[in-house]
């Protein structure tokens, strides 16, 4: 019986095919505007979480006061030891991060954060390094990491060449990959005294304490130790970070609010176009589906037709939708753009309810004809 009613809604559709391309086209725009602002927002969200995600710490400690990384204290550098010390803490490693400008080559000054780690575990710089890049390369005095992506903007930058923050000298002795955050700041890695030295940071602080995981624990296990044992710090989880970062961003900046607004309008675009054109074809048929009821079909079965309508232009505009955002995010490669396959099936739910939605419209109008409809002139 589906079988039939599917092929019935096919050849309805075929039957005006100006009209149903007008709505192909609009399910079309709209799952490929719902996949770009959604994959947009991911792509931000992931730059914003890409120092936490990045270095494959399992707990940070940090200061009472920090609500991201933008906007943190420091703590004793006596607590590391207290870190260290605690049940089911294979490691604890300080990490310190201070800001200045950096000079580049064409003479402009730029913000720049500077994140001190310690040898010889360098906890807090990120796994992912360039080809002949290795954490021993930051023991000389006066070495730095540059993120690899920013290497046109300090003239090509390659190991060896100088660079200036704040009138103090470091060489770049190699760089970091797969960490591009979402700031208006330059990131560089140093030595832990290298970074005190060159961002004025005190001796007896430390920025975020690092802390890994002993076999036989989790996470949540050493938080819950780490928070009893030292009571007066932050503890979180690598994930718990992740998600302060998020929500920081989301709330300081109109970021979630355009993107979310984005993605609701292009699902609004969705369900009136295929509310319009099935509501026109609805009227169009009148007769036809008087028809159908007067031979015996049911409610429930004209409602069938009207969703496997809705349905069709679902299923066949979300997969011309997606190909055709995969093709602009090919095709763009600058814009930082996320997708996961949970952000596709939201993005096809989204569609769905939308097209749904829509169908139902129409439905109404359907459901309340007069099968002797038929029978007039």
């Amino acid at each position: 019986q589906r079988a039939q009613a599917l092929g019935l809604a096919e050849r309805m559709l075929f039957d005006a095919p100006f009209k149903s391309l007008g709505t192909l086209l609009g399910v079309v725009i709209s799952v490929f505007l719902m996949a770009q602002q959604a994959s947009l927002l991911a792509g931000i969200l992931g730059r914003v979480t890409s120092f936490v995600n990045s270095s494959g710490v399992d707990v940070w400690i940090m200061s009472v006061a920090t609500e991201s990384t933008d906007a943190t204290d420091s703590l004793p550098a006596s607590k590391v030891g207290a870190a260290a010390g605690t049940s089911g803490v294979a490691w604890a490693s300080p990490i310190v991060q201070g800001l200045g400008t950096v000079t580049r080559p064409d003479g402009v000054r730029e913000y720049v954060k500077v994140l001190g780690v310690e040898a010889p575990r360098y906890a807090g710089l990120p796994r992912s390094l360039a080809p002949g890049t290795t954490p021993a390369l930051l023991r000389a005095s006066g070495r730095m990491f540059l993120n690899w992506n920013d290497r046109k903007s300090f003239g090509a930058a390659v190991p060896g060449d100088r660079i200036e923050i704040d009138g103090k000298e470091a060489i770049i002795s190699g760089f970091f990959q797969g960490m591009d955050p979402h700031s208006p700041y330059y990131y560089v890695y140093s030595n832990i005294d290298d970074a005190r030295a060159l961002t004025d940071f005190p001796l007896d602080r430390v920025t975020y304490i690092a802390a890994g995981v002993a076999p036989g624990f989790t996470p949540r296990e050493v938080k819950a130790n780490l928070e009893s044992r030292i009571p007066e710090v932050l503890v979180r989880t690598s994930d718990e970070f992740s998600a302060m970062e998020k929500r920081y961003f989301l709330v300081r900046t109109p970021v979630g609010v355009l993107f979310g607004a984005g993605t609701l309008i292009a699902a609004v675009i969705g369900a009136a176009i295929v509310a319009v054109t099935l509501y026109s074809t609805a009227v169009d048929r009148a007769r036809d589906y008087g028809t159908l009821k007067a031979i015996g079909a049911r409610q429930k079965d004209i409602l069938m037709l009207l969703l496997m309508q809705a349905w069709i232009f679902f299923l066949v505009g979300f997969v011309i939708g997606m190909l055709a955002f995969f093709v602009m995010r090919h095709l763009t490669p600058e814009l930082s753009m996320a997708v996961t396959p949970k952000l596709a099936l939201e993005v096809a739910a989204a569609a769905f309810v939308s097209c749904t939605l829509g169908s139902l419209v129409a439905d109404r109008r359907v459901l309340l004809l007069d099968p002797a409809i038929v029978f007039r002139g």
